[in-house]
């Protein structure tokens, strides 16, 4: 899957799905060779700008899991 195709999944998902974090950890590990995301510009940026800032801190105990 592209780092595209993932970045398009996450906008779908509800941010308190289970599968949010997977996918958003997903993107950017997905990411680290592509480099999709750094090359995003205009509305692109922008909205995902705007779909992080609507995310709410995650729990700590979330947090620990993730590590």
């Amino acid at each position: 899957m592209t780092t595209s195709q993932v970045l398009q999944h996450l906008y779908s998902l509800d941010t308190s799905s289970p599968d949010f974090l997977r996918c958003l950890h997903f993107l950017m590990w997905n990411d680290e060779e592509e480099r999709y995301l750094i090359s995003l510009q205009g509305s692109e940026l922008a909205r995902l700008v705007d779909f992080l800032d609507e995310v709410r801190p995650l729990p700590l105990a979330l947090c620990s899991f993730m590590k």
